[in-house]
């Protein structure tokens, strides 16, 4: 995953994707609505149907992102954390006398 940085807010490139592919499909939505041969209810049907769908593959991709970023975010600490001890015991050693 790459960050970029624009307009002050940090954007990642797979929520982008994830937003294209969302109004993609609001758009190819409403475009079947509007020219579909089935009667009201059978629309009706299908479109929960789908919405069921497409909503539950959203929550599947924005879980999958928030796990990558919270397994980022604990290396990080990690990271962090082993600097700072090894910093601390660098530090000992030279104080002492």
């Amino acid at each position: 995953m790459k960050l970029i940085h624009q307009n002050g807010i940090t954007l990642n490139t797979t929520m982008k994707v994830v937003g294209a592919f969302l109004l993609g499909t609001a758009i190819g939505t409403a475009t079947g609505l509007l020219v579909a041969p089935s009667s009201g209810s059978a629309t009706r049907k299908q479109l929960k149907k789908k919405t069921k769908k497409y909503s539950q593959e959203a929550l599947d991709m924005a879980t999958d992102y928030l796990d990558s970023l919270r397994k980022g975010y604990n290396k990080k600490i990690e990271r962090y954390a082993g600097n700072g001890k090894t910093a601390i015991d660098s530090l000992k050693e030279n104080i002492k006398l």
